[in-house]
């Protein structure tokens, strides 16, 4: 069986599946967060309504586990059929 730094190529495959995920939750849930207060305007962001709590709690999710790295790694797996090598950030 092929073998990527000591994985199966089928986990490779796995974690690039989960690394997608990640993506698209935290660049859909950014969107979805930072539209509540184009919508709803400047009120949104008192604490009465508590909006901004998933906002901030969303965006300290997003910075311990940037996704930079796994955006880079994807890329390069598409672009260049390189798969990713299992990291830290991976």
């Amino acid at each position: 069986m092929d073998r990527v730094l000591g994985l199966e190529i089928i986990e490779v495959v796995e974690q690039a599946a989960i690394a997608t995920a990640k993506v698209a939750a935290t660049k859909t849930g950014l969107d979805v967060t930072s539209r509540i207060f184009e919508v709803m305007g400047a009120p949104a962001t008192t604490s009465k309504y508590g909006f901004d709590r998933y906002w901030r709690n969303l965006r300290t999710f997003t910075l311990h586990d940037s996704v930079d790295y796994k955006i880079h790694d994807l890329g390069n797996w598409v672009l260049n059929d390189r798969l990713p090598n299992p990291s830290f950030y991976t």
